[in-house]
């Protein structure tokens, strides 16, 4: 017998028991702890569970997934290695696969849409880029709703995600719908305004530092670089009148273009005929000032890429018509009297030009024969005035 390889064997032994019960002991220590937090994570879990029904039950669907997003979060905290060993393993994964398929289940009936301001016809509008870059125009609005099988209702402290999909600049990266459902950012610098521009508003909840971004709610918000082109509307009513505006186009509309043929600048001439109503409801909002208003009716006329920087506004107001009485004697004869105003807006709102009130009568064998013939004058001297000063007003087109 070799004492030196006695020894050796010995010494092998021993080394594979020592490493064994290292083993041992390493194996007891890891699956003890982390059973103790596995249950803890359990637990928690289960709570969140039960909060995310008990808030979806009580139309609360942003608490709701706070408390999913929550609940995946605190199963990733588990050491990892560990859930094989752990008995409850099988609850925990089924309570996060549910919790994904639930998140994703809200979110399919969530929407954001755009507000009124973007809108024209129903349609959602495009901005305008180079206001943008001011500060001014249209800023990107929405309000999140979710849908019912009844109908749907606006969602309330939402975290909404504002960021550039297309194009580079500095916005309000983080904002909550309010009571309303409305959520909006504040845009405050454009790299470039010579190329179009496209703002995401997306649903991203954050929960015990884990993030779930909706992509499927998200709404997209363009700007369109502006052109040296101005959309033309024009109104003819009754003074102080809410009626409907008169026919498809009023011929006021071509008046005016025939006017500003000589101002160097693309012409848009506009038409009512879809809805006069609310052309109308918009010519009015944007005479009296108001930017959204402007912002919106000129994103309608925007084609090919292009939007137009300026909006031409003639208004016609003619008052009712009298029938003349001389003498003591009723003829059939009528009067009516006329009103013209034109203003030129830029798209930011502010005034570019504004040209002087002109007035007109009109005289019939009837009360329309009247006021056709009033309306008739006040488009001539529309023409006239915008072509004898058609120097001018080019130089407003800045």
């Amino acid at each position: 017998m070799n004492p030196a390889k006695e020894r050796g064997r010995g010494m092998r032994a021993k080394a594979a028991v020592l490493a064994a019960a290292a083993a041992a002991i390493t194996i007891a220590v890891v699956s003890a702890v982390p059973a103790s937090a596995q249950s803890a994570g359990l637990l928690t879990m289960r709570e969140l569970r039960a909060a995310a029904d008990e808030a979806m039950d009580t139309n609360h669907p942003v608490e709701a997934l706070r408390h999913l997003v929550a609940l995946l979060a605190v199963d990733e905290e588990s050491p990892a290695g560990t859930n094989a060993a752990d008995p409850a393993a099988d609850e925990r994964r089924e309570l996060a696969r549910k919790a994904d398929a639930e998140l994703a289940a809200i979110g399919a009936r969530l929407t954001l849409e755009p507000m009124d301001e973007w809108l024209a016809g129903g349609t959602q509008i495009a901005g305008n880029v180079r206001d943008l870059a001011k500060g001014a125009g249209l800023m990107p609005s929405a309000r999140l709703v979710v849908n019912y099988d009844f109908g749907k209702a606006v969602v309330a402290d939402a975290p909404i995600r504002f960021a550039f999909a297309d194009g580079i600049g500095e916005v309000t990266g983080r904002s909550v719908s309010d009571s309303s459902g409305v959520v909006s950012a504040v845009v405050r610098s454009v790299a470039r305004t010579d190329k179009p521009v496209v703002i995401r508003a997306v649903l991203a909840v954050t929960e015990r530092g884990k993030t779930r971004v909706f992509r499927e709610v998200f709404l997209d918000f363009t700007y369109l670089p502006a052109v040296r082109a101005a959309r033309v509307m024009a109104l003819e009513t009754a003074s102080g009148s809410q009626g409907p505006a008169a026919g498809a186009r009023s011929p006021l509309v071509d008046a005016v273009s025939r006017g500003l043929s000589r101002s160097g600048v693309e012409l848009f001439p506009a038409d009512a005929s879809s809805d006069p109503q609310a052309y109308q409801a918009a010519f009015l909002a944007a005479f009296g000032g108001s930017r959204e208003a402007v912002a919106s009716a000129l994103a309608a006329a925007a084609s090919g890429g292009r939007l137009p920087s300026y909006l031409v506004m003639a208004l016609a107001e003619y008052e009712e018509p009298r029938r003349m009485v001389y003498q003591g004697k009723t003829y059939d004869i009528y009067t009516s009297n006329a009103r013209g105003q034109l203003r030129i807006v830029r798209s930011d709102g502010s005034v570019a030009a504004s040209r002087p009130a002109l007035s007109a009568r009109g005289q019939g064998g009837s009360p329309e024969a009247a006021i056709q013939a009033a309306l008739a004058a006040i488009r001539a001297q529309t023409e006239k005035d915008l072509s004898e000063h058609s120097g001018d007003i080019a130089r407003s087109f800045d």
